[in-house]
């Protein structure tokens, strides 16, 4: 073969045998040509529509891309829970609440380990989101209700006939971005990032749809707005480990870390990849027992106790994954459980699922029904309940932290299998108060944006319940706003 023919071999066999998965370990550089837009936004999620929404209405000209047919990312799984410390809907709720307490409580959660000026922006922000979000895009939210801590009086609701209420929240911004004219391009894949040959700015996106690859510019740059990568398992493997790729996914199948092969080529400083959310489930049908996994016994397959059924349903959900080899949990429950109001709703998603619910009328025929041993299951039982009625639960192994332990003694008897289950990371590459992306050096990487999950720096082990959707809608805006500017 001459050199010629390896040529055109090799040039073949890159386009054809690695096609796109070639193209997304490349930032593509070239003289940009006249920009047909303002800015690209890839993927339609709450950062998304929120950013197209506020740059049409700046007067900049977006374009919108989503490689689904459809919203399909983790907002439209999402309760619809949003943030304000002084909203509206907040008035006479909680008056004494204030910026510095909702940034204190977000830090707190965070570990500290929260980049202090976003967490700050998130917190300075949120109310004038929510007022946007209401008056401008025709969102309506419930009172604010008092929750557990750290949500408290902050958590409004999305109201409206989509449930849950985060696709609801994405109705409403595709509604809008519609009537103000934003073009949207759906099954259009983003595959790799364009930058200008000579200053390294990112200047548009290769995409790839029905017709093949093809090439768009914007003036201003891109925005990220594609999630993480929960769904991505070879990553999740890489950067959580074999603990979190056990886990099924509870949200969106089709998160799968464009946020961090697309910045590679450009060194974007990526942080926080081992950081992520997750919460019980039955991975099978999907059902959600959050609630329960706080009521009852926890055993494992051995019927045995292996974790303190007073933690946050998230470190349980981890620990199910990390301690059992197939990463299956059991709560053993009473009929006060069944009646309590809070463990309705999750009782009736395993009703809904048509996930199994095994019951008895003692609890070795509760355990018979499950497959767990009904001798060993009875003796855990009885020697937590021993343990709580002599208020000896400190020297239980491992102890149990419940603030008030149930005794489980009235029949009949429940056993409701659970796993841990991915809900989302929050690694990505560290973005600034506008947005921007950063370098490894810490310098703003020109053109390139992003927001929402697929950003880093925010959210570190756990998150405050409504927060994720916040933070994407305040700095979608925060994006939308800062090219406006350029754009003067």
């Amino acid at each position: 073969m001459n050199a010629t023919s390896r040529r055109s071999f090799f040039k073949q066999a890159t386009v054809g045998a690695l096609g796109v998965a070639a193209a997304t370990k490349t930032a593509i550089a070239a003289a940009a040509p006249a920009a047909q837009y303002d800015l690209i936004i890839m993927g339609a999620g709450c950062g998304g529509l929120v950013c197209a929404v506020r740059a049409a209405q700046n007067g900049l000209k977006p374009l919108l891309i989503e490689k689904m047919s459809m919203p399909a990312g983790n907002t439209i799984y999402a309760a619809g829970f949003m943030l304000g410390v002084h909203t509206a809907q907040q008035k006479g709720v909680n008056d004494a609440d204030s910026v510095d307490a909702f940034y204190e409580d977000m830090m707190k959660v965070s570990q500290g380990k929260g980049d202090k000026a976003l967490t700050r922006k998130i917190a300075e922000d949120c109310d004038a989101m929510m007022g946007w979000l209401s008056d401008y895009v025709g969102v309506k939210f419930s009172k604010p209700a008092k929750l557990v801590w750290p949500m408290l009086s902050r958590a409004h609701l999305v109201l409206g006939e989509v449930k849950p209420g985060g696709g609801q929240l994405a109705k409403d911004l595709m509604a809008k971005a519609k009537s103000l004219g934003v073009e949207m391009r759906f099954n259009t894949k983003g595959v790799a990032l364009l930058t200008d040959e000579k200053t390294g700015a990112v200047t548009g996106v290769r995409v790839k749809d029905k017709k093949g690859l093809s090439d768009l510019h914007a003036k201003y740059g891109v925005v990220l707005a594609t999630g993480g990568f929960s769904a991505n398992q070879q990553l999740v493997t890489q950067y959580i480990g074999s603990a979190g790729a056990k886990m099924p996914i509870r949200g969106s199948r089709i998160i799968m870390g464009e946020n961090i092969r697309l910045v590679d080529p450009l060194f974007a400083k990526v942080v926080n990849v081992d950081q992520y959310h997750c919460g019980p489930i039955h991975g099978p049908t999907g059902a959600n027992p959050l609630n329960i996994v706080n009521n009852g016994v926890c055993v494992n397959r051995e019927a045995e106790r292996f974790i303190d059924e007073g933690q946050t349903y998230v470190q349980m959900s981890r620990d199910v994954a990390a301690m059992t080899p197939d990463n299956w949990a059991f709560m053993v429950c009473d009929q006060k459980a069944r009646e309590i109001p809070i463990l309705k709703p999750d009782f009736a998603s395993y009703e809904r699922a048509k996930a199994p619910i095994y019951k008895g009328n003692t609890i070795e025929e509760a355990a018979k029904a499950a497959g767990l041993d009904p001798a060993k299951l009875a003796k855990t039982v009885a020697d937590y309940n021993a343990a709580v009625k002599a208020d000896a639960r400190a020297k239980l192994v491992p102890t149990n932290t419940l603030p008030k332990a149930p005794v489980i003694d009235k029949a009949p008897f429940y056993i409701i299998p659970f796993q841990g289950g991915m809900t989302a990371t929050f690694g990505g590459p560290l973005i600034d108060v506008n947005g921007r992306v950063r370098d490894t050096e810490n310098q703003p990487i020109e053109g390139l944006f992003a927001i929402g999950n697929a950003a880093g720096g925010i959210f570190y082990d756990n998150y405050v319940g409504g927060a994720q959707l916040t933070g994407a809608a305040v700095f979608g805006i925060a994006v939308a706003d800062y090219v406006k500017g350029l754009k003067k």
